[in-house]
């Protein structure tokens, strides 16, 4: 999408929709949301997407628990999906005759759009409170994150405040890779242990974007394929399945009200 103009926008749902003053019912422009700008940035902070636009300004895409992004070639478009709240017609690079359309689609609204003026005010108003990133933490940095803490390792490992980019997936595999319990209070996390879980949660997560993600109910690509990590699943989805290391039956507990699966054995 880099490079491309953005033709027009289409807004199904306002209440999605959060303006420059974080106001679901604000004064919203078409070109706070792109129209007549060029997309110059397209990135990423922890489970955030950001796409910065010629002006300075641009918009976070949160997805949530059950949104994503679809792309659809503007020549041969299909009939509108369910729950498709935003549309944004954008003209293909070197290719002026061409465009896509990009949707968000989100059937719960647990995620949304936020606009931002500019880059300082992307990060510090909408970024502000982030922990490092999850896909490049290191041991020592881990250790001294849940070093400050009583609460479960897997609470802390889901609050993005602590580690920006882990979900409730991705803390049980890595937690069972590290072979760490997920209730183990954060502050009694050896040294040696925060290392071996910070490794464990980096190799997850890029094996697991390597695969697109894991397809259980709503998450689908933009292309819409499926995200193919959910048959590596170790133990997430899997509670009374033998454990592949084992073979004793995977536990299942209530951390953080979100399940956690995990093995009794292997992660002691």
């Amino acid at each position: 999408m880099v490079g491309g103009v953005i033709k027009g926008v289409k807004v199904h749902r306002r209440d999605v929709v959060r303006d420059r003053s974080s106001r679901r019912e604000g004064r919203l422009l078409s070109n706070h949301l792109g129209r007549d700008l060029t997309i110059e940035r397209v990135g990423r902070r922890g489970k955030q997407l950001m796409i910065s636009f010629s002006n300075g300004g641009g918009m976070i895409i949160r997805l949530g628990m059950s949104g994503r992004i679809a792309l659809e070639d503007g020549s041969t478009r299909n009939p509108a999906p369910p729950h498709q709240h935003l549309v944004w017609v954008i003209g293909v690079p070197n290719h002026p005759e061409r465009w896509t359309w990009m949707s968000f689609i989100d059937p719960r609204r647990f995620g949304g759009v936020y606009l931002f003026a500019s880059i300082r005010d992307c990060r510090d108003r909408l970024l502000a409170g982030l922990g490092p990133e999850a896909t490049s933490i290191q041991g020592r940095q881990l250790g001294d994150l849940l070093g400050r803490t009583r609460r479960a390792v897997k609470a802390a490992l889901l609050d993005q405040s602590v580690l920006a980019g882990v979900g409730n997936i991705y803390a049980d595999e890595a937690l069972h890779r590290a072979g760490l319990h997920p209730a183990r209070p954060g502050d009694s996390i050896s040294a040696p242990e925060a290392t071996r879980l910070a490794a464990a949660i980096r190799s997850t997560l890029r094996i697991a974007i390597q695969a697109g993600g894991s397809t259980l109910r709503d998450h689908i690509l933009p292309d819409g394929s499926s995200g193919a990590f959910i048959e590596k699943h170790q133990v997430y989805g899997r509670g009374g399945a033998p454990c592949h290391h084992c073979r004793q039956p995977l536990q299942v507990l209530q951390i953080a009200s979100r399940t956690s699966t995990f093995c009794s054995t292997c992660q002691r």
